[in-house]
């Protein structure tokens, strides 16, 4: 198979299940800010997720070992910025949760770089 991104009016998602090679691999970017008053498709929040592609991941044989993360970047920054929870806690396979950043000029990603990928598949990226 093939890395690949599936990108629609509700959802921004990435499919990695092979290595993403030195260029890394991931979703589109997506604002926030822009998809609640440009184009009126979110009230108040966006939705990151991690999933193994299995139809059914609680029956799966060998889960898949890939970090992925959720990176942004803020005006005139030069490059993307690993998100990190206060808590300490990672994101992985089965990870959802809400975003409500909403602050201008804010971009987001979801981004596997080359040494992040051992085995499997994941989809990962924003719904709303």
């Amino acid at each position: 198979m093939a890395n690949s991104k599936s990108s629609t009016v509700f959802h921004e998602y990435a499919t990695v299940d092979t290595s993403p090679g030195e260029a890394g691999y991931g979703t589109n970017e997506v604002s926030l800010r822009e998809l609640r008053t440009k184009k009126k498709r979110i009230q108040d929040r966006v939705y990151f997720s991690v999933r193994e592609t299995e139809a059914d991941s609680s029956e799966a044989s060998d889960t898949s070992s890939v970090n992925v993360r959720l990176q942004f970047k803020c005006k005139d920054d030069v490059g993307w910025q690993d998100y990190k929870f206060l808590n300490g806690a990672t994101i992985t396979a089965g990870c959802r949760f809400a975003i409500t950043d909403m602050a201008a000029e804010i971009h987001w990603r979801g981004w596997v770089n080359d040494d992040d990928y051992v085995s499997g598949s994941v989809v990962f990226g924003f719904d709303w």
